[in-house]
């Protein structure tokens, strides 16, 4: 089965789905090429290599990282829930998640306790839907850790946490994607004027 219509079947914050409705959710993301079964997908989302100038992780190994850094190097961030594919975090009274992804299929149904930070791959067809759908791009973003680039609209500390981890633990920086940023500032959205 398609990795990302499995993640659907199996996640209960997206409840039920019949056929047409997951056909037609899947036509409005980008093709997902893997092959998993409920019981796989923390395997294929934790196992996504991904591969820096210097080094090659998993998205697992940078989820796990994370999580310990929060434990146990930030006073600030405290981890309510630690989940193979899925970190529930909290700064101050702000809730969020950090969850790996094989595809973005109903994800905003996953934004239900606070803002939700999404990694896996980003591709034309996602960049489209956060340009159309303002409720989208307000509750959850989304990050490729492969192309170091970022969808996101929506106000965490959580996720520049995550921002400052990578920087420091991995030596990398993310950038927003820029077909993204182009499309907010031609529908007026955002402006990049000085003054």
């Amino acid at each position: 089965m398609n990795a990302a219509v499995a993640e659907a079947l199996a996640d209960p914050r997206i409840g039920a789905a019949g056929e047409d409705e997951l056909a037609a959710e899947a036509a409005h993301w980008d093709e997902v090429e893997i092959e998993a079964g409920a019981d796989e997908l923390d395997d294929v989302r934790r196992g996504r290599p991904i591969e820096w100038a210097t080094q090659t992780v998993t998205q697992g190994e940078v989820l796990d990282a994370f999580r310990d850094y929060c434990r146990d190097e930030l006073d600030d961030v405290e981890v309510i829930e630690s989940a193979p594919s899925r970190l529930a975090l909290g700064w101050r009274r702000e809730r969020s998640t950090i969850e790996l992804r094989a595809g973005y299929l109903f994800c905003d149904r996953l934004a239900v306790d606070g803002p939700v930070l999404l990694l896996a791959p980003i591709g034309p067809r996602t960049t489209e839907r956060f340009l159309d759908e303002a409720s989208l791009r307000s509750r959850v973003a989304v990050l490729d850790l492969e192309r170091l680039e970022k969808i996101a609209a929506v106000r965490s500390s959580v996720f520049v946490y995550f921002e400052w981890f990578l920087r420091d633990a991995y030596g990398v920086k993310i950038l927003p994607e820029r077909t993204f940023t182009t499309g907010l500032v031609e529908r007026g959205i955002i402006s990049l004027g000085m003054g």
